[in-house]
């Protein structure tokens, strides 16, 4: 019978060498992937850390808004409200926003292709949990900035300031109104 002989050594040395270049080959790539998570965090070092929120529009001013963009990203629109009033519309998700920003870029399209932007203060208190970017825009092209942890409602203090400048009676119809910008109350900034 002609064919080969296997020598009773010679299987577990190939799989001792099979098991070797395996084991390399894993620490090779186990390697590479370190290198190569450290290279990704390290260009984004610089970088601050941002958060998804859903995006919100009150309109307290007699403007009919197209479109409302918070740093390039569209947040909603709305019908006019009637002088001394506040109309709200729907959510949108989501846009991104840098952890902890003081300020962010608004721009208002307005009907008939006019538009105007300005640097809106996003109003201390942003929650550890903060899923909400909501945006109200005053009459005089003043647009107030606000991030919530949980469902926002129109505010109160921004409408009953509208009625005051008006000369209307103050006069809040609604029982469920924000009071106005939250503070922490555990130290945090």
């Amino acid at each position: 019978m002609t064919g080969t002989v296997i020598h009773k050594h010679s299987i577990p040395r190939r799989a001792a060498k099979m098991q070797a270049t395996t084991t390399a080959n894993t620490w090779h790539r186990m390697i590479g992937a370190m290198v190569l998570t450290l290279g990704i965090s390290a260009c984004g070092a610089d970088e601050p850390q941002s958060v998804g929120l859903t995006g919100v529009v009150y309109n307290y001013s007699d403007d009919t808004l197209v479109a409302v963009y918070v740093n390039g990203h569209d947040v909603g629109s709305m019908d006019s409200a009637l002088p001394g009033q506040v109309r709200s519309g729907g959510y949108i998700c989501c846009f991104s926003l840098a952890q902890g920003a003081k300020e962010a870029q608004i721009r208002v399209r307005l009907t008939k292709g006019k538009t105007y932007e300005t640097t809106a203060t996003i109003e201390n208190w942003w929650p550890d949990l903060a899923h909400y970017g909501v945006v109200h825009i005053l009459p005089g092209r003043k647009v107030v900035m606000q991030v919530t942890p949980s469902a926002p409602l129109p505010r109160k203090d921004l409408l009953e300031a509208q009625q005051r400048a008006l000369g209307m009676p103050v006069t809040v119809q609604f029982q469920m109104w924000s009071a106005g910008p939250r503070e922490r109350i555990d130290g945090k900034e």
